[in-house]
């Protein structure tokens, strides 16, 4: 029951921030990452998904690497579950 609750908060978040993105102000992508660490932990091949993106394209990684530098100490760990590596932490 909490996995499905995640999936779907997750999804939620992901589809709004995909949304947001399209406006002339992008806060999309904060509601993205929020989304992702709802799905990364309770769905494997969304975290496959996320690492295969990052390694395909360099603007996600970036991305992707600025918001686990800032994220608190438990998403951080969450996000770090997709990083493909080239980092010094």
């Amino acid at each position: 029951m909490v996995r499905l609750l995640c999936r779907l908060i997750g999804t939620f978040f992901c589809l709004f921030g995909i949304l947001g993105m399209l406006t002339p102000i992008p806060f999309g992508i904060i509601f993205f990452v929020i989304g992702l660490m709802f799905l990364i932990p309770s769905t494997p091949s969304v975290a496959r998904l996320v690492r295969g993106a990052r390694a395909r394209v360099g603007l996600f990684d970036r991305a992707m690497h600025a918001a686990t530098r800032v994220a608190p100490a438990p998403y951080r760990r969450v996000l770090r579950q997709t990083e493909i590596g080239g980092y010094d932490w």
